[in-house]
């Protein structure tokens, strides 16, 4: 078994990539965008209702990450993971479902968050042994957990979840009118922890030799199969923690809940530069990418255009940064074909 340190054929990795700033470059300057052309949004006369809005923003931004980072994490390697809407959903209705019958918060916060690890292995598992595509596993097991979430919110019928589950999705840090949601301070610092173990730590590093060439890091002694399993359970924990925030949040249990959350992280991680075929992404380049959407949900908003052209909207994008994702990778084939 070779050493799996030095790695010459994957060893390459990228020098600064002034393309890499894109998505950053957009979200500013379509923030910009904004606050000059609407009051409403971001105004300096009035900060105190500017920094609401934005901390609104930020705040459904910060749940969707949760589902966005292992699904990066699954990007990176090359696989898809359509199940984190419908894991999100199960994870917030299934924690209300246990409190509805007395299980404290933390237990059943645990077991819910348990079963989506469970949830993740078996995708993981049936990819890997089965060598079935992931886009496929993800997308049967979408339906099932969609499935058993619909179980979950008929049996929640007008039921209201405890104070306590909703109180986590109130719980804020600093002091006065401009306290920030605990949940946004805490995204923002695990963003920026996982982009740094991401460049730096040898164990997140295999992830980017798999999805270069999986057969290259298997020479290497990289045990690909194993990594992916671990990953689409981190995938399905992290989505349950969204998910849980999302139950929080509403308070009862909804069916839309999760609803399109999986093509809404796909359009960020690619927009953020992931590529679909493996080897690129970035999950604070995935966190800027949902702020765009976002951004651009809220001037939808702000120009009272229809909000069911939201999902319309979001297609939009995705088609256009899959078909970018395409071309360019197409041309950096031919590029090394003439090399």
């Amino acid at each position: 078994m070779r050493d799996e340190g030095n790695i010459p054929a994957l060893e390459t990795k990228k020098r600064f990539d002034a393309s890499s700033l894109t998505i950053i470059l957009l979200t500013c300057a379509l923030f910009l965008f904004l606050a000059a052309t609407s009051e409403t949004f971001f105004s300096f006369g009035n900060l105190q209702n500017s920094f609401n809005n934005l901390q609104s923003i930020l705040y459904g931004v910060s749940i969707d990450f949760f589902a966005a980072i292992g699904f990066t994490f699954l990007i990176i390697m090359g696989e898809l993971d359509l199940s984190v809407g419908s894991v999100a959903a199960f994870s917030g209705m299934f924690t209300g479902y246990l409190m509805r019958y007395k299980v404290p918060l933390a237990p059943a916060m645990a077991a819910s968050l348990a079963v989506c690890v469970i949830i993740g292995l078996v995708n993981g598992f049936l990819v890997v042994k089965f060598k079935v595509p992931s886009m496929m596993i993800t997308l049967g097991s979408m339906t099932a957990v969609r499935g058993l979430a619909d179980v979950l919110c008929s049996n929640l019928y007008a039921y209201t979840y405890p104070r306590t589950y909703q109180r986590i999705s109130k719980l804020r840090v600093g002091a006065g009118i401009y306290a920030v949601f605990a949940v946004i301070a805490g995204v923002v610092f695990v963003a920026v922890i996982l982009e740094i173990l991401l460049k730096r730590a040898s164990v997140f590093k295999k992830m980017y030799y798999v999805g270069e060439n999986i057969e290259t890091a298997r020479v290497y002694g990289i045990k690909s199969g194993q990594l992916k399993m671990v990953i689409f359970a981190i995938s399905a924990f992290t989505a349950g923690i969204g998910g849980i925030y999302m139950g929080a949040r509403l308070g009862f249990a909804e069916t839309a809940i999760g609803s399109g959350l999986e093509f809404k992280v796909l359009t960020a991680a690619v927009l953020g530069g992931a590529s679909l075929s493996g080897g690129k992404g970035s999950v604070l380049r995935t966190g800027f990418g949902l702020i765009f959407l976002a951004l651009i949900l809220s001037g939808v908003i702000i120009n009272n255009v229809n909000p069911l052209y939201q999902q319309l909207i979001i297609g939009i994008m995705l088609v256009a940064a899959v078909f970018i994702d395409t071309r360019v990778g197409l041309s950096s084939e031919m590029a090394g074909g003439v090399k």
